[in-house]
């Protein structure tokens, strides 16, 4: 009996020294049989993501990371690897090694990048004007940081386009709740959402519309002087709008003199945004 438990126990031993060791032999041919170079590993990685084949870019960058974790590739293996979770709509694992990236090296010159695309993680997610902006504002917040921390990077121009676009988005959610107060007849709750358009969206496609309503609600509330300067704002910003010309004809009900053309201008009306619409002559993006 105890030569049967002897001889059971050996071949347990023996089976688990086996199966370890074929453990150890496949790790062996995984990393220890490699023959490319750390540049090699990453250009490999690289031109799988060209194909669309993530998953086995991720297979050379994690051969990268375990067998050349002092490389200068294996730094930008690790945003590289993010990258390609965002590719694959992993946007919080994209995160998670951004976050590392810029814990890790934060003296690297491509730490911008890791920001840049921290930043799109949200942009991504942000939805039709008449949802929730909640992602919007988070993406603006950090593309702002990235221009400020940043300035002239490479990814300037990019940044300042995607502002832009969610800026009119925010303005058109913001104008479409002021419609909403101003059809439940709340002028007051209708009047928050237009003043921050205009304090804070000034250079939105939706500022020259914002600032026809604020003309008509003051004049609807016999608040003239104020419903005049909202006119000339509207009227020295976007002469060629057609809510200036509804502008107009409200501004004329109050008898305004306008012989000259240049009503507007005692009232002393400022320019909302360096150059207006018509002149940039720029097609501006809107979320869809």
């Amino acid at each position: 009996m105890k030569l049967i438990l002897s001889l059971l126990t050996l071949f347990i031993f023996v089976s688990c020294a086996s199966n370890d060791t074929s453990d150890f032999e496949l790790n062996q041919n995984l990393y220890e049989n490699n023959k490319l170079e750390d540049f090699e590993l990453f250009e490999n990685a690289n031109k799988f993501i060209s194909q669309g084949e993530y998953d086995l870019a991720l297979i050379e960058l994690d051969k990268l990371e375990v067998l050349f974790p002092s490389s200068p590739y294996s730094n930008k293996g690790m945003l590289l690897n993010a990258y390609i979770n965002f590719l694959k709509k992993d946007y919080e694992k994209t995160r998670a090694l951004a976050e590392n990236y810029k814990k890790y090296y934060p003296g690297s010159k491509d730490i911008v990048y890791a920001n840049y695309l921290e930043a799109m993680t949200y942009y991504v997610l942000i939805k039709k004007p008449d949802y929730s902006q909640k992602d919007a504002y988070t993406a603006l917040d950090k593309f702002n940081f990235i221009l400020n921390a940043f300035p002239n990077s490479k990814y300037e121009i990019d940044i300042i386009t995607k502002i832009q676009i969610i800026d009119n988005n925010l303005a058109i959610n913001k104008l479409s709740t002021a419609k909403f107060y101003l059809e439940k007849k709340n002028i007051n709750g209708a009047l928050i959402y237009l003043k921050d358009i205009y304090e804070n969206h000034s250079s939105s496609l939706s500022i020259d519309e914002t600032l026809y309503l604020l003309v008509n609600i003051y004049k609807s509330i016999k608040e003239d002087e104020i419903a005049k300067n909202y006119a000339a704002i509207l009227a020295y910003n976007f002469p060629k709008s057609k809510w200036y010309e509804k502008s107009y004809n409200i501004i004329n009900e109050l008898e305004i003199e306008t012989d000259d053309e240049s009503w507007f201008e005692k009232f002393n009306p400022i320019r909302l945004i360096k150059n207006n619409k018509e002149e940039e002559n720029i097609e501006i993006q809107i979320i869809e």
